[in-house]
């Protein structure tokens, strides 16, 4: 006997809708490209239990006719697409006709529509793919779908589920750049029946960026350029918008939120000229392209698309990107000049207070005679300083080797075992401000900080909520440097389990000296005495080297002596 078999149609219908439907952020994709599709001003988002119990979407939009209703749950109906060259052309978010179809295969889901010219409107249930029931409906123009208990009928997808806060911010990853490239469009978004979005339309795309975002004007340029047949707008921050990941950064192609590596690599790789690899750009590109270029059909859930001759757009992107820098319309970094005293202060007299190391300009001969046997601790702690590169590595020399020190990962293990020895003996050294930090946060970040608030209190950040999308820092601990930047980082972390004080302390100190930083020959000092001192000394706290050893004999090699 034969071991293939033919799968069951219940079976194939619950993997054909996996493939389209992975999570709940997935079925708010598919829902809310509908209700674009429908020309929709208004669109209101409502989810309960991340997304898990429920998904409901709301817009105005020109309905779905009644003789349509139970034909949108069947397999591969669609308005929108009726012969093959349709789909080399394809203007619409959504064409397949899977996506209503898939998300009721695996949910128990209730859609009430009113098309416009109507008298009145149709009510259809659908769960785990059967019709339960379907009757006349009293709703007013537009549609509305409800999606309960996603994976009810899937067990094994259910358990692939994450965290409620990943599950949430992925909801919230897919909601955001809807509203920022259909800016003419009302959005709103509730949570558990709390409205915390609320977005107008406007008819400056700059100005809904700044309102989604939580980002001031400001530090923003906007550029719009032609060629040939490709229209570009882009939207770029300027050096005092560095982010600590790619959580704002977005490409729109012909209005379609999408994930292109080639392109999003062009605007990374250029900023690198002036971030450090710790920090990564604000900026949004706006692509409109012949529909004949592009290719949405190469992914299950249209996440990314192919772009014929993406290779030389890209170029094209560098050089807008250069010309904008030539011209010198970035702006100059904005400190707040209250916080800029503070720092320094606490700065000068870290490194008075810290650093009695011996003076390279004096050192005594004796020390180089002493046989060393030992490791690296040993060579570091009789080295000689003869220099840096770049202002990123520091050079010492050692008897028949040159040790090379990544600065920015020695100070970051030396304050991530400062800071963590102060958390475990309840020790922390507070700076207290008279005059309290004020950052703007997106509402990804508000709701990570509305979790974690009285947890990072105990780890010595001292906080308030200031307004809607704005906290003020009241203290922190001492040994931070950029505290608006360890805030974001902390933030950043996708499961609330992991808020410990290993983890916090990690985020926290993860800008403490920064490469490109040029440091005094007494910061220098400080960096090798206290390194030394650290439990682990060799790797940063992310497991990056911090030491690396090039002996005589290796340099010999390579100069063929």
């Amino acid at each position: 006997m034969g071991k293939v078999n033919f799968l069951s149609e219940n079976i194939i219908n619950k993997i054909s809708a996996g493939q389209v439907i992975e999570n709940p952020s997935s079925v708010l994709k598919e829902l809310i490209e509908n209700s674009i599709d429908a020309n929709s001003k208004k669109i209101e988002v409502n989810i309960e239990n991340s997304g898990r119990k429920l998904i409901s979407v709301k817009d105005d939009g020109e309905g779905i006719e009644p003789d349509d209703i139970e034909k949108i749950f069947e397999r591969y109906t669609t308005s929108k697409i009726k012969e093959i060259n349709d789909l080399y052309k394809i203007k619409t978010l959504g064409f397949r006709g899977e996506a209503l179809y898939s998300i009721g295969a695996v949910s128990d889901v209730i859609l009430k529509s009113k098309a416009k010219n109507f008298d009145i409107g149709k009510e259809i249930h659908i769960r785990g793919g059967k019709k339960l029931n379907i009757k006349d409906s009293i709703v007013p123009d537009g549609t509305i779908v409800e999606v309960r208990e996603l994976f009810f009928n899937t067990p094994a997808r259910k358990k692939f589920l994450k965290s409620d806060m990943t599950e949430f911010r992925r909801i919230l990853n897919v909601f955001i750049p809807y509203t920022i490239v259909f800016f003419k469009k009302t959005f709103i978004f509730k949570n558990e029946d709390t409205k915390i979005i609320h977005i107008l339309p406007t008819e400056d795309i700059l100005k809904r960026f700044c309102e989604v975002l939580n980002i001031q004007e400001k530090y923003l340029i906007y550029e719009k350029k032609h060629f040939e047949k490709i229209e570009f707008e882009i939207i770029l921050g300027d050096m005092n918008l560095k982010r600590n990941q790619k959580d704002m950064q977005f490409v729109f192609v012909n209005n379609r939120p999408v994930y292109n590596y080639t392109l999003s690599s062009s605007v990374n790789n250029f900023y690198q000229k002036f971030f450090s690899s710790e920090f990564f750009p604000v900026f949004a590109l706006f692509l409109k392209l012949p529909f004949e270029d592009i290719d949405v059909n190469i992914h299950p859930t249209k996440r990314e698309v192919k772009i014929k001759n993406e290779n030389e757009i890209g170029r094209k992107i560098v050089e807008i990107l250069d010309e904008i820098f030539k011209k010198g319309q970035t702006k100059i970094v904005e400190v707040d000049k209250k916080y800029e005293k503070i720092e320094e202060i606490q700065r000068t007299e870290n490194i008075k207070e810290k650093i009695e190391i011996f003076d390279f300009k004096e050192q005594k001969t004796e020390i180089f005679e002493e046989k060393v046997s030992a490791g690296l601790i040993e060579k570091l702690k009789n080295a000689s300083y003869i220099g840096t590169f770049k202002n990123k590595y520091l050079i010492f020399e050692f008897e028949n080797s040159l040790l090379f020190i990544d600065q920015h990962a020695a100070v970051e293990r030396i304050n991530y075992e400062k800071f963590l020895n102060e958390i475990e003996t309840g020790k922390i050294n507070i700076q207290q401000l008279l005059t309290p930090i004020i950052i703007n946060l997106n509402q990804e970040e508000i709701f990570i900080y509305e979790k974690i608030e009285k947890i990072i209190e105990e780890f010595g950040f001292i906080t308030t909520r200031w307004s809607e999308n704005k906290i003020a820092i009241h203290g922190y601990p001492s040994l931070i440097k950029d505290i608006e930047f360890s805030i974001r980082n902390i933030l950043s972390e996708k499961d609330i389990k992991k808020y410990d004080k290993d983890s916090v302390a990690k985020r926290a100190c993860r800008n403490s000296v920064m490469a490109g930083q040029k440091l005094t020959n007494q910061e220098v000092k400080y960096i090798i005495e206290n390194l030394i001192e650290c439990k682990n000394p060799f790797v940063c706290p992310h497991g990056r080297p911090i030491v690396i050893e090039i002996s005589e004999k290796f340099l010999d090699s390579q100069f063929l002596r």
